[in-house]
């Protein structure tokens, strides 16, 4: 008998409502989309003057979210990223060299969003050490399966901050670069086998991927053990509320584009959508060294999938990649989710995952 497909998630999950971190995007809404930035930042800064008394309740809600992707069948989970109110930005924070009190108007992703980002006013230092492994050992303590450690990329920070400073995108990728790497490491330490950085503006500017961007990502592991699974996720963007059928993605071709590069990198798993775009599935065929993370579940759409779907999709991705190198995932994270719908839906995935 065949065993089933490896199931994880990708990073965001709804967050408990009694959790003092309120998600970039609900802010976002609230403010009409300016100076979403500053208000995150300082509230995030009155949540990190009380960290000690709000500690509790992020053990708390990472063991929740855990629970609740274990429970429909996650062989991997996330933290759901509880502590962060941006991924992005949490990640800057904890950097010298950003300013997130003048932000700096910017046009984002194709036009599709505008909005004031923190701005880049000095050398990116790494200024608090550790941080990574203080959340990973915090949540890995709350739960009974291996848990996966998100990080942002250095071209999607590039994507969500304003550079006033090193005007050279290469060399400032490269200062990124090095400060998740020692994140990287600390998590390594920490016991960590799951480490994923987060890309997806590798899909909308495969020129600066190509050309220095993969550099990035492998500076990022570097001196990583192969006892630890390097793990790249690219997802083609998402809105900040739900079935926004006008959202502008980047295109899924881009994959295609990127093909090559990904599978000579020095990473081992890519994580790429699928349910969004449906993929041609010969780009499966591209990827001889990599295991592929397959999107296959909506993450702004309030449609629930049926299990015959999923199962439909594995099957037909089984006939252009090797069984052992395809696990099955949202197509990001599902922060955008009802906790209930979210839940479903991991539900159905693992039930077609169990299946094919």
């Amino acid at each position: 008998m065949k065993p089933s497909l490896i199931t994880t998630t990708i990073g965001a999950f709804p967050k408990p409502n009694y959790v003092p971190v309120r998600d970039w995007f609900d802010l976002a809404k609230e403010t009409g989309g300016m100076n979403t930035a500053e208000t995150t930042y300082q509230y995030s800064k009155d949540i990190e003057k009380n960290k000690d008394a709000h500690e509790d309740l992020f053990i708390r809600a990472a063991q929740e979210v855990l629970e609740i992707q274990i429970r429909a069948g996650i062989s991997i989970p996330t933290d759901g990223e509880v502590r962060r109110e941006n991924y992005i930005h949490y990640h800057c924070r904890h950097l010298g060299g950003f300013d997130f009190n003048s932000l700096e108007h910017r046009v984002l992703r194709d036009g599709a969003y505008e909005t004031d980002l923190p701005a880049i006013r000095g050398p990116i230092l790494h200024s608090v050490k550790n941080y990574s492994a203080h959340d990973y050992i915090a949540s890995q303590g709350v739960s009974s399966r291996p848990v996966k450690f998100t990080l942002p990329g250095p071209l999607t920070i590039m994507d969500t901050t304003a550079d006033c400073f090193y005007n050279d995108r290469p060399k400032l990728n490269t200062a990124l670069a090095k400060t998740i790497n020692k994140e990287v490491l600390a998590l390594v330490e920490a016991g960590c086998k799951h480490i994923q950085i987060d890309e997806p503006l590798f899909a909308r500017s495969v020129k600066d991927a190509l050309d220095f961007g993969m550099e990035g990502l492998e500076r990022c592991f570097y001196g990583v053990p192969k006892s630890v699974t390097r793990i790249v996720h690219m997802c083609c963007g998402y809105p900040d509320h739900l079935d926004d059928a006008d959202y502008k993605k980047a295109d899924p071709l881009s994959y295609y584009q990127l093909s090559k590069a990904i599978d000579q990198a020095a990473f081992d798993q890519i994580s790429i959508e699928d349910k969004h775009c449906c993929n041609n599935l010969e780009l499966l065929e591209k990827f001889e060294s990599k295991t592929v993370i397959f999107g296959s579940l909506a993450i702004a759409s309030s449609t629930l999938e049926t299990v015959e779907e999923v199962v439909e999709r594995l099957s037909s991705a089984l006939n252009h990649i090797d069984r052992d190198r395809l696990i099955v995932a949202p197509d990001c994270g599902l922060g955008l989710l009802p906790a209930q719908l979210a839940e479903d839906k991991l539900r159905v995935m693992c039930e077609a995952a169990a299946i094919v």
